[in-house]
């Protein structure tokens, strides 16, 4: 069910990076509300899987302009985010080299080989060294992020969603998460006058990538039990005790956001949980309301 839009009139997003996991669950979310959604990916069209069609609107494929272009290079999206009320970046990656394969995996020993393979070789210290791609952490998740916020700012975008993360995985170098904190830094401090909004997510599943549901069941059974109680005694903690999160559930945390003017900030993942199911709240972000004793960054 969608939650009861804040906006009345159609308005336009640009969602970058919307033939992916999440870019797609939020196309799918803003379309259900009457946005004029314009996808911006190097794929141009996406890949539509009987997951992708079950838990969307009938016809809703139809109604996204996909545009074909490289978040890096500003001349290829000039028309896509003209007029746009608000930007959506979700373009990342969790490995400079064979990141598909790892993302695609249909089975727990697919995963373990892909991962293997992503990460042999890697030394977290050399960050001078260029994977085979040409594509680093930095041109990714950070650098797209900010090219397309200076666009943005040019093109006077009133509201801008970055989807960074609450921690680096197991295994996955530190730099994955550096890079987003840079860019978030450089977000939450940028000089155009739009509304910045970084959603920070654990380990999100969807049915379009199978082997994440069984994933996230054991992190959410790990999770409810051990809570914050392991956190910093033990390697991996902060994913084990992390719950993790549908994609959709994050789209549609994204969307009450964009529509909320009074959200802006860090957004964890207790609050893209309640911002989620409670499109009202606006307590959470800039605005959450710091316990005693609870620590903020």
């Amino acid at each position: 069910m969608v939650a009861p839009s804040f906006q009345a009139l159609a308005k336009k997003l640009l969602v970058v990076g919307g033939t992916g996991g999440v870019g797609l669950q939020v196309c799918k979310q803003a379309v259900a509300r009457g946005w004029d959604v314009v996808s911006l990916s190097r794929r141009g069209q996406p890949v539509i899987t009987d997951a992708t069609d079950r838990s969307a609107p009938s016809g809703w494929i139809q109604k996204v302009n996909w545009s074909k272009g490289d978040s890096l290079d500003p001349s290829t999206y000039k028309d896509a985010i003209t007029g746009a009320d608000a930007v959506v970046h979700t373009v990342g990656m969790l490995f400079e080299d064979n990141y598909k394969d790892v993302l695609h995996s249909q089975s727990f020993e697919d995963l373990t080989k892909n991962v293997q393979s992503a990460i042999r070789g890697q030394n977290p210290l050399d960050t001078n060294k260029v994977p085979k791609s040409g594509l680093t952490y930095e041109k990714i998740n950070r650098d797209t992020a900010l090219t397309v916020a200076n666009e943005a700012g040019k093109a006077g975008v009133e509201s801008f969603v970055f989807i960074s993360a609450a921690f680096s995985p197991p295994m996955v170098p530190n730099r994955y998460l550096t890079t987003k904190r840079e860019a978030e830094s450089a977000l939450l401090t940028h000089p155009s006058k739009f509304r910045s909004i970084i959603f920070r997510p654990g380990f999100m599943s969807t049915p379009e990538r199978p082997i994440t549901l069984p994933l996230a069941g054991l992190l959410q059974v790990s999770s409810t039990i051990l809570g914050n109680s392991i956190n910093g005694t033990i390697p991996f903690a902060q994913a084990l005790s992390t719950p993790p999160l549908s994609m959709e559930t994050l789209a549609r945390a994204v969307m009450n956001a964009v529509e909320n003017p009074e959200i802006k900030g860090i957004v964890d993942v207790g609050g893209i949980e309640e911002l989620a199911h409670n499109p009202y709240n606006a307590q959470v972000g800039a605005n959450k309301k710091v316990e005693s004793g609870e620590k903020t960054e």
